[in-house]
């Protein structure tokens, strides 16, 4: 991308920024490594006066099916998974499956058909959930065992149907085969050797009160109050881990991850995955129009993955270009925003 789209973007932005519906945001490319375009508009919230820069952590939403993705990669470059690998194989719940509203019994989904939204469980995000839903009581192993209860919605491999589900069911096989929560899993093996220090599924104080969602209820709070009211809150929601969309992440760690992958899964002089097995991720898999394992195929080499939260995150993986739009603002409000820009820099 040459400098004389900068001014493009810059207009999409100046847009961006005069939307009431978007508080703030950020836009950032980078070429060759390197931070090219670094925009940052607008405050936390509508009710915060603290601006908006780049210490500002998001909930990244479903950007986090790629990180977790990447992680059964890098578990399979260890060889603890295959993707083909039966889920039954670890969760025996799921030996025994059945078609929702039928008595027909249908063979267990695969790991990569959990990770392409083909595996036969129906569609929805948590959200969508009723506020009784035994998901927002339990953990990742009662969780799981409930969505083997409830059977199928189609066939395994034979239906796209964008679900947290499949990946509900993968975390769980994760804990199984390494004896450890997801959550440490995902930073042991993942986030810490990429130095992804600032990317959690359960943010403290500090990552809290650069959070725009909390932002103007922790403006002049103590830290004490802040982690009393983090504790509350965590008790409410339940102890289940939504590896499909619960990531709060900044700038500089989606960076570094979408880095990981234009470097085919090398971090410094460290081969993190093969690169063989992290290009199965970029493969359109079966039943879908053009998704991977735990991204968008935009064409071209780009893939990349977009949240509800109105974030965006792309990679080129033929040059290296990098695309990161963050803002808090919704989907619908920030697509102008993100798509524009994703056009911009990916022509």
């Amino acid at each position: 991308m040459a400098d004389p789209s900068f001014p493009k973007l810059e207009a999409l932005i100046a847009t961006a920024d005069a939307n009431l519906k978007i508080p703030g945001g950020s836009l950032r490319v980078i070429e060759d490594r390197e931070i090219v375009f670094d925009r940052y508009f607008g405050t936390l919230s509508e009710d915060s006066e603290t601006p908006w820069d780049e210490q500002t952590v998001v909930a990244i939403a479903s950007i986090s099916k790629s990180v977790t993705a990447t992680l059964v990669a890098v578990l399979v470059g260890e060889g603890n998974l295959s993707f083909d690998d039966p889920i039954s194989n670890y969760l025996p719940g799921y030996a025994a499956l059945k078609l929702q509203n039928s008595d027909q019994s249908v063979r267990s989904p695969t790991i990569a058909e959990c990770l392409s939204h083909t595996s036969g469980f129906p569609g929805g995000t948590m959200g969508k959930l009723p506020k009784n839903s035994p998901v927002k009581r339990g953990d990742q192993a009662e969780v799981a065992r409930h969505l083997a209860t409830q059977g199928l919605a189609a066939r395994p491999g034979s239906k796209y149907a964008y679900t947290f589900r499949g990946y509900a069911a993968v975390s769980r096989v994760i804990e199984v085969v390494t004896g450890q929560p997801i959550a440490a899993v995902m930073c042991e093996k993942l986030l810490a050797p990429l130095g992804m220090n600032e990317t959690t599924f359960a943010p403290g104080v500090s990552l809290i009160r650069r959070h725009p969602r909390f932002a103007a209820r922790t403006e002049g709070r103590s830290d004490g109050y802040v982690a009393a009211q983090i504790e509350r809150l965590r008790a409410q929601v339940g102890p289940f881990v939504n590896t499909a969309g619960a990531l709060v992440s900044t700038p500089d760690d989606l960076q570094r991850f979408l880095q990981f992958h234009a470097d085919k899964g090398r971090v410094g002089n460290q081969q993190i995955v093969p690169a063989s097995v992290l290009a199965k991720l970029y493969r359109k898999q079966p039943a879908t129009k053009n998704y991977g394992l735990g991204f968008n195929l935009r064409g071209s080499g780009v893939v990349g993955h977009g949240g509800a939260t109105g974030t965006s995150a792309s990679v080129d993986l033929k040059t290296g270009r990098i695309l990161i739009v963050f803002t808090q603002a919704g989907g619908p409000n920030a697509r102008p925003l993100a798509a524009g820009a994703t056009k911009m820099v990916f022509p």
